[in-house]
C-alpha cells in the first residue's frame, strides 16, 4: 500500500475574519482577552508564517486542503470545522495542537453545532455525518504534535484509503491522549482511522480512543503500539469499531526491533499487504502478555505466513501467558476483527509460523494454521 497525499489547493488571499456570533473580539496577537466572544475565522490561505490558533475563534476550512509551510500551534479550546473535501496538511510545517482534558482542540464537521455552536446558520436543518471533510495529514515534515484532541466525522478520501490522520513519514510525530472518532469507512478498507504505515520508529500513538469508525488504526512493522489506547466508547462500551483490530502493513514500512502490547484488540497482519512477512535476520518483536496476532487469508489462495529466519529467538515471548497466534476469522479472541458478526477460524485459513528449512513451529498457542 503506497499513500498518495491529497493534492494541496493554494491560495493567494489573506486570512480574513468573519463575525458571526455577537460583538467581536478585543483581540492583539496571539492574546486572547478573558471576555473574549468567539467568531468565525475563515481560513482561505496557506499558512506561510508563523500562526498560532486561539479558543476565541472558530476556524472554518471550506474547500481547500490548507498547506502548512510554518508553524502553526493550535491552542487550547480552539475548534477548527472542515467542509466536504477539506483538510490540513503540514507541507514542511508543522502542526502542534495543545489541547487539555477539559479544553481539547476539535477538528470536526461544518455542521457539528456541538462545537462552537451552530456557525453555519441553519439550525438543526444539518447534522454532521460521517465523511463530511477529509483528513489531517503530516506529509513528510517531523515533529507534529496532537494532544487532548478530538478529530471527528472524518474520511472523504476515496472510498478504500479513507483516514482521519495520516502520521506521514517523518520522525517525531504523536498523537496522544485523544479520541478519533466517526470515520468513514468500512470492511473493504485499506486503511484506517489513524494511518501509521509509514512511520518511522519514533512516531507515538499513545492513551487514545477510537470508537465508530472502520478500521481504528493501521501500523507499520516499524511502529511500537501500547496498552495505552482503548478501542470502544467509554460512554458506551458497545460501541466499537467496524473492523476492531490493529492492522499491520508489511510494505511500506522498514523493519525494525519494536513492541506490541495492547489487549484490547487483536493485531491483524495479511490482507492487503502480501501473502507473508519476512522478517530480516536479527530483528525481534516484542509480545507482551495476552497480545494475539490474527493472519488473513491474504490475497491469494497461499494464506497469510510469519518467517523469522533467525528462530523463535525473533519473536520475544512467543509463548507468553495469553499470547495467541489465529486466523482473522476467528472471533473468539479478541472479538470481531473483520467485521462481519459472530465467526470462527477455518482450518488452513493461513500457513503458520516459518524458519529456514522452511521448518513449521508446531507450537499448541497457534490456531487455524496449515502447517
Amino acid at each position: 500500500m503506497k499513500t498518495t497525499l491529497f493534492p494541496a489547493i493554494a491560495s493567494s488571499m489573506m486570512l480574513t475574519a468573519l463575525v458571526l456570533l455577537g460583538s467581536s473580539c478585543s483581540k492583539k496577537a496571539d492574546t486572547v482577552t478573558p471576555d473574549c466572544v468567539p467568531t468565525v475565522v475563515e481560513v482561505t490561505a496557506p499558512i506561510t508564517v508563523a500562526t498560532t490558533w486561539d479558543a476565541c475563534h472558530i476556524y472554518h476550512i471550506s474547500n481547500m486542503e490548507v498547506n502548512v509551510t510554518a508553524p502553526l500551534t493550535i491552542e487550547a479550546g480552539a475548534t477548527i470545522k472542515f467542509d466536504k473535501g477539506a483538510g490540513m496538511l503540514a507541507a514542511g510545517g508543522t502542526i502542534t495542537a495543545n489541547g487539555t482534558a477539559a479544553k481539547p482542540v476539535v477538528f470536526t464537521s461544518w455542521k457539528d453545532d456541538s462545537y462552537g455552536g451552530d456557525n453555519n446558520g441553519d439550525g438543526s436543518a444539518t447534522t454532521p455525518q460521517k465523511a463530511d471533510w477529509h483528513w489531517i495529514s503530516f506529509g513528510n515534515s517531523s515533529g507534529n504534535s496532537l494532544n487532548y484532541c478530538k478529530i471527528l466525522y472524518a474520511g472523504s478520501g476515496s472510498t478504500d484509503l479513507e483516514r482521519a490522520v495520516e502520521m506521514g513519514d517523518g520522525a517525531n510525530n504523536s498523537i496522544t491522549n485523544s479520541v478519533i472518532a466517526h470515520t468513514a469507512g468500512g470492511t473493504m478498507q485499506v486503511s484506517a482511522a489513524l494511518d501509521m504505515a509509514r512511520c518511522q520508529h519514533s512516531c507515538v500513538a499513545t492513551g487514545n480512543t477510537f470508537f465508530d469508525n472502520g478500521h481504528p488504526v493501521i501500523i507499520g512493522v516499524a511502529s511500537d503500539f501500547d496498552n495505552s489506547n482503548i478501542f470502544h466508547n467509554p460512554d458506551n462500551v458497545s460501541q466499537k469499531n467496524v473492523c476492531n483490530g490493529i492492522f499491520v502493513d508489511c510494505v511500506d514500512a522498514t523493519a525494525v526491533t519494536a513492541t506490541w502490547s495492547a489487549t484490547e484488540v487483536a493485531y491483524v497482519l495479511g490482507g492487503w499487504s502480501g501473502n507473508s512477512w519476512y522478517m530480516p535476520t536479527n530483528v525481534t518483536r516484542t509480545l507482551g502478555d495476552n497480545v494475539v496476532l490474527k493472519f488473513h487469508k491474504g490475497p491469494s489462495t497461499t494464506g497469510f505466513s510469519l518467517y523469522i529466519p533467525s528462530g523463535v529467538s525473533q519473536l520475544v515471548n512467543y509463548n507468553g501467558t495469553g499470547v495467541e497466534f489465529t486466523s482473522y476469522e476467528d472471533d473468539s479472541r479478541k472479538g470481531d476483527t473483520n467485521g462481519d458478526g459472530a465467526s470462527t477460524g477455518m482450518n488452513g485459513s493461513w500457513e503458520g509460523i516459518e524458519t529456514s528449512g522452511p521448518n513449521w513451529y508446531p507450537w499448541t498457542n497457534i490456531h487455524y494454521a496449515a502447517h
